[in-house]
C-alpha cells in the first residue's frame, strides 16, 4: 500500500528582513514559493557544510511575490528569475535570514 500526505508539495514562505543603506534601515518582505522537501532531504541537504545555502535555495525556491528589493534599472521590481534570485542572494545575510524562514515555514509546528 502507498501513501500520501495531506499537504501540498509547496509552500508560501513570508521573508521579512532590514538592510542598512546610507545609515538608514530599509525594511523588505516579501513572500518566496518554496518547494517543500521531505524531511531527509533538508537534512541531508543541511548536513552538506560543503555546499553553500544558495544552491540549496536555488533549488527550492521558485517564485515570489511582493519582493522590492532586486529591481531593473528603471527601478522598477522585477519579476522571478534565476539571475534575479541570485542577485538577491549576493547581499550578505540573505541566504541565512530566507534559509531560517524556509526551515520554520516548511515543517510542522506545536499548537497549543
Amino acid at each position: 500500500m502507498s501513501y500520501v500526505l495531506a499537504i501540498g508539495n509547496t509552500v508560501d514562505v513570508p521573508v521579512r528582513f532590514t538592510v542598512k543603506d546610507k545609515g538608514e534601515e530599509k525594511e523588505f518582505k516579501f513572500t518566496l514559493f518554496c518547494e517543500r522537501l521531505e524531511a531527509d532531504e533538508v537534512s541531508k541537504a543541511m548536513s552538506d557544510k560543503s555546499a553553500p545555502i544558495k544552491d540549496f535555495l536555488e533549488r527550492v525556491v521558485k517564485g515570489w511575490e511582493g519582493q522590492k528589493l532586486v529591481r531593473d534599472q528603471a527601478g522598477q521590481p522585477v519579476p522571478f528569475s534565476e539571475d534575479a534570485f541570485k542577485c538577491m542572494l549576493s547581499v550578505a545575510g540573505t541566504p541565512v535570514v530566507i534559509l531560517n524562514a524556509y526551515l520554520k515555514e516548511v515543517g510542522a509546528k506545536s499548537k497549543n
